[in-house]
C-alpha cells in the first residue's frame, strides 16, 4: 500500500476548522460534531473509496469533550495516526479511540485549572484596572491576549501532536503535569481572593448607640478585619454554588438580598 502523507497545507487546514470544535455543542455527543467537522479533510485526503471514509467519520462523530483551546495536540495525534493507518500501518479503530479518550480529560483539567482558573482572571483583573484607570483599549487588550494565546496554544498544539504523536505522552510526563495545574489552582484562588477584596465593595450602615454616642458599625469591623462583610458574601455564593444553585439562582437570590437589606438601611 502506498504511504499517505498529510501536507502542511492539510494541517494548517484542520488547524483552522478545529477551532469550530464547540459549534455544534449538544449534550449526546458533546464536542463529538466539531470535532468530525474539522477531521472530514483528513479523512477525504488519507482514504480513496467511499466505504473507508465512511468509517473514518463514524470513528471520530462519537462523544468526545475537551478544553477547546487544547484540543490541538489530540488532532495532531489523531492525524497521525490516521495517516499511519491509510498507510497500512497496524494502526487500529481502538488505538485511536484509545488515545482520545486518554487525552481528553486530562487536556480538560489542565485548560480548566491553567487557562480558565488562573490566566483569564488575572488577565481580566489586568485589563478591569486598566479600563476603572480610564483606558479604552483594556477591552481590545483583553481579547488580544487571550485570542493570540489560544490560537498559539491550538496551533503549535497540533503541530506538536502530529510530530511527536509516537512518543507524545512520554513527553507530557516529563512536564510534571500534576504539578502545574496544582500550582495553578492554587495561584487562581488567590486571584479570585484578591480580586474579590478590591472589587467587592460591601459595607453596612448600621449604628448603634453607646450613652449619648452612635458609633457606626462599620469603622469598627474594619478595625478588626478589614473586608470581613465581602468575605462572607463570596463565601456565602460559593456554598450555594457548591450545593448544586444554578449561577441564575444564585445572581437573582443576590438582587433580591441586596435590595431588602437596602430598602431597610442596612446595607
Amino acid at each position: 500500500m502506498a504511504e499517505k502523507k498529510l501536507t502542511k497545507k492539510d494541517l494548517n487546514q484542520l488547524f483552522l476548522r478545529s477551532n469550530a470544535i464547540q459549534s455544534a455543542f449538544n449534550f449526546e455527543r458533546m464536542q463529538g460534531m466539531g470535532f468530525i467537522w474539522a477531521m472530514i479533510p483528513v479523512i477525504n485526503k488519507l482514504y480513496d473509496t467511499k466505504e473507508e471514509r465512511i468509517e473514518g467519520y463514524k470513528r471520530h462523530i462519537g462523544y468526545f469533550n475537551s478544553h477547546p483551546w487544547l484540543v490541538g495536540p489530540i488532532y495532531g495525534i489523531v492525524a497521525s495516526m490516521e495517516e499511519k493507518r491509510a498507510s497500512g500501518e497496524d494502526v487500529t479503530e481502538e488505538n485511536i479511540q484509545a488515545i482520545k479518550g486518554a487525552l481528553m480529560g486530562p487536556l480538560a483539567g489542565i485548560g480548566d485549572s491553567l487557562l480558565w482558573g488562573a490566566l483569564r482572571p488575572i488577565v481580566a483583573g489586568v485589563c478591569a484596572s486598566l479600563a476603572l484607570a480610564g483606558n479604552g483599549l483594556a477591552p481590545l487588550i483583553f481579547a488580544v491576549v487571550l485570542n493570540a494565546i489560544h490560537f498559539g496554544l491550538q496551533y503549535y498544539g497540533l503541530n506538536f501532536g502530529y510530530k511527536f504523536a509516537d512518543d507524545f505522552m512520554e513527553k507530557m510526563e516529563g512536564f510534571k503535569i500534576a504539578v502545574w495545574m496544582e500550582a495553578a489552582t492554587i495561584l487562581g484562588l488567590f486571584v479570585v481572593g484578591g480580586l474579590s477584596a478590591t472589587w467587592l465593595n460591601v459595607k453596612t450602615k448600621l449604628v448603634y448607640t453607646v450613652g449619648d454616642a452612635s458609633v457606626a458599625l462599620q469603622p469598627q469591623i474594619d478595625a478588626v478585619l478589614p473586608k470581613l462583610l465581602p468575605l462572607l458574601v463570596v463565601l456565602a455564593v460559593f456554598g450555594l454554588l457548591r450545593k448544586g444553585k444554578s449561577t441564575t439562582w444564585v445572581m437573582g437570590a443576590i438582587c433580591i438580598v441586596t435590595f431588602v437589606l437596602g430598602f431597610c438601611g442596612i446595607m
